[in-house]
């Protein structure tokens, strides 16, 4: 796990990044931007709310997610709660929805656009991969969405 500061300086530079960025196209830049930047992640992507169940957006980094998906996992808990979840290792999570064998942490975090729940999905190769300076940032991030 990146240390602290390091983590939080990143975040920083990315956020100045992602800031400078042209509308055309942003969100696809900014997750594949996130997702390169942080070596550990293998998904990094929206789901939007479609009735009972969340779909895939358009958005979304390089591996295919799994799609649709029922709202008792990670991200639908995440939008029912209306709170960001960190799970340290999805293994112990009890609904976990396995898309990627490799994921061993995940953080979804909640947020409306243009009256649609969508959740921030983002999956880590390691455990214990996401505390609260990632949400913090990531919370910060969703802004300019």
């Amino acid at each position: 796990m990146i240390q602290y500061n390091a983590k939080e300086k990143k975040y920083q530079k990315s956020i100045q990044f992602i800031r400078s960025l042209n509308q055309k196209d942003k969100i696809n830049n900014i997750l594949k931007y996130l997702y390169n930047e942080f070596e550990d992640w293998i998904f990094c992507g929206l789901y939007i709310k479609e009735r009972n169940q969340l779909e895939i957006s358009n958005h979304y980094s390089d591996n295919i997610p799994c799609s649709p998906i029922e709202m008792n996992g990670v991200c639908g808990q995440s939008i029912t709660k209306k709170n960001t979840l960190i799970i340290n290792d999805v293994n112990k999570f009890k609904n976990h929805i396995v898309c990627d064998r490799n994921s061993k942490s995940e953080i979804a975090i909640p947020f409306i656009r243009d009256d649609k729940e969508y959740v921030l999905d983002i999956d880590s190769r390691k455990l214990n991969s996401f505390d609260q300076i990632d949400a913090k940032y990531l919370r910060e991030i969703i802004k300019e969405i």
